[in-house]
């Protein structure tokens, strides 16, 4: 009996150490004990000795991945940036704010910032971040940008009791609160991605009108669960899976095509059945293109859709789509090499019908590759782009319009020959590919295509621009059925939360 006394005196002589102990760790404050306040985030940077004991390897993995390693010098219609006459730094007060810092970046002060996808309290600051960044302030962009979340972080009842609390049982408490942080949020879409409104219609802007518009997001489904990365486990190597788009080609040194699920993929819809006669239609089908029947059209979240644009005269003049309207339908394998969003034809190989944002855009080339010069409004390459600031420069008479004649003649150097005399203005059909806004019987704004939607006097479909003559189905098959049935029984579906 003595013995167990003693035993007991000496457990809670123990006890009260560590009590004290845990109270001395608190009294430190944030800024008094780094070491345990970084593993909770309220600074927003990376520490390799904090964070990297678990996340070994992880920020050379995000480092690398496509997302932070971006190729600056890539030119797109959209954009008309050129960077050899605009600078790196001009880059990034344009585009830095959709970037989530590092690679090209770091040497600007812009570290990678981790919390811009795993923030837990929807705090994150997307506005000041961008104000900053366009302002030059790049060194402070991402500690703005984190302001209210580590106030909010650093008075949590949860986050105090847990950081109080660390010195006993560091590790599993660490996890209470350190799991809630879990995988990108639909806040990513909204913020990064909202630029994709102009190009695709999407409602990500805005979670509700999201919802409303798209069957996946009404589900609940997240952005990482078809846009995954390797195996959802901790030190996951955060090359977020992506399919071949039309408006972002692979390139030789960054080809990510195949590395997010499918339709058909054991996790979402394997099994599923339209009838044999539907079902036939898989191998060359999308199942967007009749998931995908109308897109929104005026003023949206996040912006306008647009129907056409025109650098011809130094500044993009813009022309949006006031209404809904169908997406183009074509034949689509992926894009590959540094080429304009574009598409295939019916005769080249495991090409789909896929729905597009059909975009006519309109530029200066000087006319130095002989396949634009011969087909300026025809030829997928990206060709010799005028940068807009000796578009402007070549408008002679000062109305504000810039002609051929001006643009041919105009001498930047005053040496007496002329800069671009081969230069010609393109104006060329831009595919946008449409993967998000997909419908249900229920959910979007129009139902899905049946097939006398395609097929039919009633068929809404342009099958010469699909490279037919006539409708290949023929009247009969507007009556045939598509009811969905799956040969066993849909699973049950459950609420997930991806891993960090």
């Amino acid at each position: 009996m003595v013995i167990m006394n003693r035993l007991n005196l000496l457990v809670s002589g123990v006890a009260v150490l560590l009590l004290l102990a845990a109270g001395a760790y608190s009294s430190l404050g944030y800024s008094g004990n780094d070491a345990i306040a970084s593993h909770y985030m309220t600074k927003g940077e990376w520490s390799d000795s904090v964070c990297g004991g678990c996340h070994f390897g992880v920020y050379e993995n995000v480092n690398n991945s496509y997302h932070v390693q971006v190729n600056m010098s890539r030119w797109s219609p959209l954009t008309n940036f050129d960077l050899e006459t605009s600078g790196e730094e001009e880059w990034v007060k344009k585009f830095g704010m959709y970037h989530p810092g590092g690679g090209p970046l770091a040497k600007y002060g812009i570290d990678i910032d981790c919390m811009m996808c795993h923030e837990k309290y929807g705090l994150y600051d997307f506005d000041a971040r961008a104000e900053a960044i366009a302002n030059g302030d790049f060194a402070n962009a991402n500690s703005l940008a984190v302001a209210n979340f580590s106030a909010t972080a650093q008075s949590d009842p949860l986050h105090l009791f847990v950081y109080t609390a660390n010195v006993l049982t560091p590790y599993p408490l660490l996890i209470v609160f350190h799991d809630a942080v879990n995988g990108a949020p639909i806040s990513c879409a909204q913020r990064c991605h909202r630029i994709d409104v102009e190009t695709s219609a999407v409602m990500w802007a805005d979670e509700e009108d999201f919802e409303e518009s798209d069957a996946h997001a009404a589900n609940g489904v997240e952005c990482t669960e078809c846009h995954h990365t390797e195996a959802f486990i901790i030190t996951s190597d955060h090359q977020i899976g992506r399919g071949n788009t039309s408006g972002t080609p692979d390139l030789p040194d960054s080809h990510y095509d195949d590395t997010m699920r499918s339709c058909d993929d054991a996790e979402c819809h394997a099994g599923i059945s339209h009838g044999p006669f539907a079902d036939s239609h898989m191998e060359f089908l999308a199942c967007e293109a009749c998931h995908t029947p109308e897109l929104p059209g005026g003023d949206l979240p996040g912006g306008n859709v647009l129907e056409s644009f025109s650098w011809q005269n130094g500044e993009r003049e813009d022309v949006y789509r006031d209404s809904d309207f169908q997406p183009a339908l074509a034949w689509y394998n992926g894009n590959f090499g540094d080429v304009l969003p574009s598409v295939d034809t019916r005769n080249d190989t495991d090409v789909k019908v896929t729905p597009f944002n059909n975009i006519t855009g309109t530029w200066w080339d000087a006319g130095t590759d002989p396949e634009v010069l011969a087909n300026p409004n025809t030829s997928i390459s990206t060709g010799d782009p005028i940068p807009v600031q000796y578009v402007k420069a070549a408008d002679a008479n000062g109305d504000g319009e810039v002609t051929v004649e001006e643009m041919q003649a105009y001498d930047a150097d005053g040496d007496g020959e002329a800069d671009y005399p081969n230069a010609v203005l393109r104006t060329v059909e831009l595919y946008y590919q449409v993967a998000h806004s997909i419908v249900s019987s229920d959910i979007g704004l129009a139902d899905p295509y049946t097939c006398k939607d395609c097929h039919g006097n009633e068929a809404v479909i342009d099958w010469a621009a699909l490279g037919y003559e006539q409708d290949p189905g023929g009247e009969s098959s507007a009556v045939k059925s598509i009811a969905v049935t799956y040969d066993k029984p849909r699973p049950v579906e459950v609420e997930t939360e991806p891993a960090l």
